[in-house]
């Protein structure tokens, strides 16, 4: 499990769900498992629901989480089906949520799955391999208008409208097969071999992956979702590992945590503020140096935590 992807902030993920035996707990992104794995082991007596898109990743998860499958039912599908796949199964509320957001290391790192700039491999970046949207389509098929504003809006690229002409002035010649094709391209607007270049190729990409399997779009209503599923008490911990994805939790939990206004019937002069949340973690919680040298991947994460009230 720890060759396939290594738990980012393992222990304060725990000790902010703060597993209760009996309790029923759910992953939403459950990976390979090494976050269940934790809580599973934290305590003697919980139940746990994992979610995950990636069949591989379920593969991998129930291979780590085996000597507690008694207690462990893995779900494949995305966590924005999480409330209704809860619906299915009879349970209205939960204990805990844990989400770890974006791409493992073993996705980045398997050549086949097209997530890393590093790795000449097919355009896919799909997490749902059952999709059929992938980076190639993306690339191939899409308007200059529409790529630009990929690169801008989900990857916050300054060169994003040049990237974007040039990408169809090359296709119109040769399609977009693998990922070499599009370091190329980037490479040939904002260098080759600088800081700058590797910043910019990580921000195309992170903005591909993101339109793909539309991340951004889905994970304001989950949140949400989850919050309304957390029994009293319950808490949920997300780890986020960009401005964007950490923006969208930043205010979902802000707006829980200051309350929606409700105003009764009777008097328009009767209103309140229902608060759901309260907030474990004012800023995010960032990783260690440690950590950071032992996973680099956990270089970026930002962990967010409230309680249901």
């Amino acid at each position: 499990m720890r060759d396939y992807h290594i738990p980012v902030m393992l222990k304060q993920c725990i000790n902010f769900i703060a597993p209760k035996p009996g309790g029923i707990y759910v992953d939403a992104t459950i990976g390979g498992g090494g976050h269940s794995l934790g809580l599973l082991e934290s305590c003697p007596d919980i139940h746990l629901i994992g979610f995950d898109q990636d069949s591989e990743a379920l593969l991998e998860a129930h291979k780590t989480l085996f000597p507690y499958q008694d207690r462990v039912e893995l779900i494949q599908a995305n966590f924005s089906r999480m409330r209704t796949e809860l619906a299915f199964r009879q349970i209205k509320t939960v204990s805990g949520i844990l989400f770890d957001l974006g791409v493992s290391s073993h996705q980045l790192e398997t050549p086949e799955r097209g997530f890393s700039f590093d790795l000449d491999s097919p355009l896919d970046m799909r997490m749902d391999q059952s999709s059929d949207l992938t980076a190639e389509i993306v690339l191939n098929e899409l308007s200059q208008k529409a790529l630009t504003r990929i690169f801008y809006d989900y990857g916050e690229e300054l060169n994003a409208s040049r990237i974007a002409g040039k990408i169809v002035k090359i296709r119109e010649e040769k399609p977009f097969k693998t990922t070499g094709d599009l370091v190329k391209v980037i490479e040939s607007v904002a260098g080759k071999g600088t800081k700058a270049s590797l910043k910019t190729k990580a921000r195309i990409f992170q903005a591909l992956r993101i339109y793909v399997n539309q991340e951004l779009e889905i994970l304001e209503q989950a949140l949400k979702d989850a919050i309304n599923i957390l029994e009293p008490g319950g808490r949920i911990v997300v780890l986020s590992y960009h401005s964007l994805e950490d923006r969208i939790v930043k205010n979902v939990f802000r707006s829980a945590a200051e309350g929606e206004e409700q105003t009764s019937e009777a008097s328009f002069l009767n209103s309140t503020k229902k608060r759901k949340l309260q907030l474990l973690t004012r800023k995010p919680l960032q990783a260690d140096a440690e950590e950071i040298n032992n996973n680099p991947h956990s270089r970026s994460v930002k962990l967010r935590a409230a309680e249901k009230i």
